[in-house]
């Protein structure tokens, strides 16, 4: 049986080989009640930093601020980030949308992902939504046991996308076919998607100005969820 998955938002120090650490919070008690273990029960520890900890619990119990899993551990190895580290700027795609693209990232190995402001972006997610955002991501890295996490970044306009030092990509319908010499060697590359109203034709000239590829994948019009986690794979999988 493969071991528990706790997720760790801040591990202790030091987390290494030797120490033991307190769970406390919903982990805990996922894992108390739900998942039902017991002291000698096999766990990973993911504190999405590209360290991962095996270690078996220690002990379990319940006081007046909720349950607590004291875990050893046995040993800490550290994973390589997948290449390229994708980072995904999209505009926000409309209610529970939003959510199910972030999980479905997640899923797939991309680094982060932030909210774009373009001309016709729609959905401007609060404080709160990104709150509850990055809980989805935790919780999804932890299903698919990724050593590092996705993060939810503040995001911004075309201005803060185009800001960084890295390979940027447009995706856009009306673009030129994908082909991967430009973001192959690359580390870390940033791909941008537009709103359902699609790119301004003052943002189309600032691209092409800035020589910032505009790349279609596919020949149909894609939802802005769906686009993301489609261009994505494709992307990571054939750099």
């Amino acid at each position: 049986m493969a071991p528990h998955r706790i997720h760790l938002d801040d591990p202790p120090e030091p987390f290494d080989r030797g120490s033991t650490i307190t769970i406390v919070g919903d982990e805990a008690k996922h894992a108390a009640r739900v998942k039902r273990l017991e002291e000698g029960a096999r766990v990973e520890l993911l504190p999405g930093d590209g360290r991962v900890g095996v270690g078996a619990v220690r002990a379990i119990g319940k006081g007046k601020d909720g349950w607590t899993l004291d875990v050893g551990i046995e040993l800490v190895r550290r994973v390589e980030p997948v290449r390229p580290t994708l980072e995904i700027w999209s505009s926000p795609p409309k209610g529970s949308r939003l959510e199910q693209m972030v999980d479905q990232l997640a899923q797939i190995g991309v680094a982060a992902w932030a909210p774009l402001s373009a001309e016709r972006t729609v959905v401007d997610p609060r404080e709160g939504k990104l709150e509850r955002l990055d809980r989805i991501a935790s919780e999804a890295s932890k299903q698919c046991g990724r050593a590092w996490r996705l993060r939810i970044g503040p995001g911004g306009g075309i201005d803060r996308a185009l800001g960084d030092d890295l390979p940027v990509v447009a995706g856009d319908a009306t673009g030129v076919a994908y082909h991967d010499e430009r973001v192959a060697s690359a580390d870390r590359v940033r791909l941008l998607i537009g709103p359902e109203g699609d790119w301004s034709d003052a943002e189309r000239t600032r691209f092409d100005a800035l020589d910032i590829p505009r790349v279609a994948f596919g020949p149909h019009v894609m939802r802005i969820e769906t686009a993301a986690v489609a261009i994505a794979s494709v992307v990571m999988h054939r750099s």
